[in-house]
This record gives structure tokens, sequence and C-alpha cells, in this order.
């Protein structure tokens, strides 16, 4: 085997285009707002063919639209972790109930929320917030699972009540910068709410406990290693070209580093 197949190698199973959220400033993952979902035995099909091929990923992200609204949550989730690669979820955490039976099965949960506000909360995403903080509980019953609020930054002395209940209720904080909605210009002194940044990007708060992560909502994920596998088809990047059918996986896909890269460039130039 060539040793680009050796690669690290990052799936994002994109399970539903569906999402019950209405954030304005979404990208859809998938791409799609449709109800079709990548359903289980397609998923083991993948991975059956990649343990063959002798490259597993390391990384596996549910995600969507919305991956609780899947019905085969549970079982997608499980199959992925008995892989021994590292599960991980992508949700606004809005339907506790339907999100239960992935939860011992995940080693990180990254759940979207705009406010802790309720009145904001219901606003800006037509999400219950109370609905959100049930699916945390739940999801603490857990000491392994990592939890991260993941949090569009468009005003500072909002993200500075969001960082600290986040800090109270034990979750660590993704900042996003919202980039393309006017707020380039806003970069908040995590000093002044008392973190130490650690390296790029990561800041430790002087309990020495809570982190946030910052990030810019325009940084591309790595072309070379990331592969998005939704009901509608496989793309290397969010905004990439279709590759392929998930039902016609095959190992050669990964060889496709070039064509791929290029490919998407000439998507997003279009």
């Amino acid at each position: 085997m060539t040793n680009e197949l050796h690669q690290p190698l990052k799936l994002r199973f994109l399970l539903t285009g569906k999402c019950t959220a209405r954030c304005a400033y979404c990208h859809n993952e998938g791409q799609t707002k449709e109800a079709a979902q990548l359903r289980l035995p397609v998923i083991a099909m993948i991975l059956e063919t990649l343990e063959t091929a002798g490259h597993l990923p390391d990384e596996i992200i549910l995600s969507g639209g919305e991956p609780t609204l899947n019905r085969e949550l549970g079982s997608i989730a499980r199959l992925c972790k008995s892989t021994g690669t590292v599960v991980s979820l992508d949700t606004h955490a809005g339907h506790p109930r339907l999100l239960e039976p992935a939860l011992p099965y995940l080693d990180e949960m990254k759940v979207h929320i705009d406010s802790f506000d309720p009145i904001t909360q219901r606003q800006s995403m037509g999400i219950e917030i109370c609905n959100v903080l049930t699916s945390i509980r739940l999801a603490k019953q857990f000491p392994a699972l990592q939890i991260v609020a993941n949090h569009p930054l468009q005003r500072i002395d909002d993200t500075r009540d969001f960082v600290e209940q986040a800090r109270i209720l034990g979750v660590d904080c993704k900042v996003i910068e919202m980039f393309r909605f006017g707020t380039s210009h806003i970069t908040p002194d995590w000093k002044n709410f008392g973190y130490t940044q650690q390296i790029k990007g990561h800041w430790l708060h002087e309990d020495g406990q809570h982190r946030i992560f910052t990030k810019r909502c325009d940084a591309e994920h790595n072309l070379d290693n990331s592969l998005f596998i939704g009901a509608d088809g496989i793309r290397r990047a969010v905004d990439g070209v279709i590759i392929g059918q998930a039902e016609d996986f095959s190992a050669r896909m990964l060889h496709c580093h070039a064509l791929s890269r290029r490919t998407a460039e000439i998507a997003r130039a279009a």
C-alpha cells in the first residue's frame, strides 16, 4: 500500500440533512435540508472496507443536519466505537431522548448553543435551552465524555456571560468568530476573562479546569485527510463536489487527494 493510504483519516458521517434548529448562519455540513438518512448498513460497509484496506479512521464525527434525527443513531455510534477510534457528535442537543442512546459510545459531544438565556436561545435557534441542559446532564453521567459548547461570537458582552455560565456548568467552550457576519473586528482579550493562553487558540481559566478554544468560521477543513459522507454523496470538503456515492464507497477514494483538492477549489471559485 502507498504511504498516502496511511495518512491520518477523519470521517464525517452526515447522518441526515434535516435539522430542527433555524440558525441563520448555518452552513449545514450535508449541503442539503432533505430528510434522507445515512443508514447503518452503509456505514457498516464503509468501515468494513476501510478495515480490510488497513486504514480505519483516526476520528469519526457524527454530524448532519441534526444527527439525533437519525433513528439509528445509537446503533451507529456503537458500531463506530467498536472500531476503537475516537467518536464525536455535533448536535444542537435539543432532543435529549433521541440523543441518549448514543451517549455511552461517544468520546466527545460538541453542542451548538447561541445563548443560555431561554428567550434569546429560542429566538436565535428555535431550540429550548431547558432541553439542551437536560442533554448536558445526561451526558455528564459518562465522566470520560468531553462536552464542548460551540458558540458563535457576535457580541463580546454576550460571549463573556456565555463563557462564565458554561464554566459554572463545567462545559468547555469553542468560540467561533463569525467572519462572514460582520464580526471580523471582534477579538476578545481572554486574559481579561481570567484565562491564560496555553497554545494558539487554546486558553485555560485560572481555576485550572475550564478551557476556551477559538476558531474562525472560515477555517478550511484539511482536504487531504477528511471525507464528508452523507446520504447525498461523498465530499472532501464541506463545500466540495461529490466524488461518489456512499453505497459505492471504495478504498480507492482515499487516493483522490490531488483531484479532490482541485475540484473543491474550482467549486469555491464558481
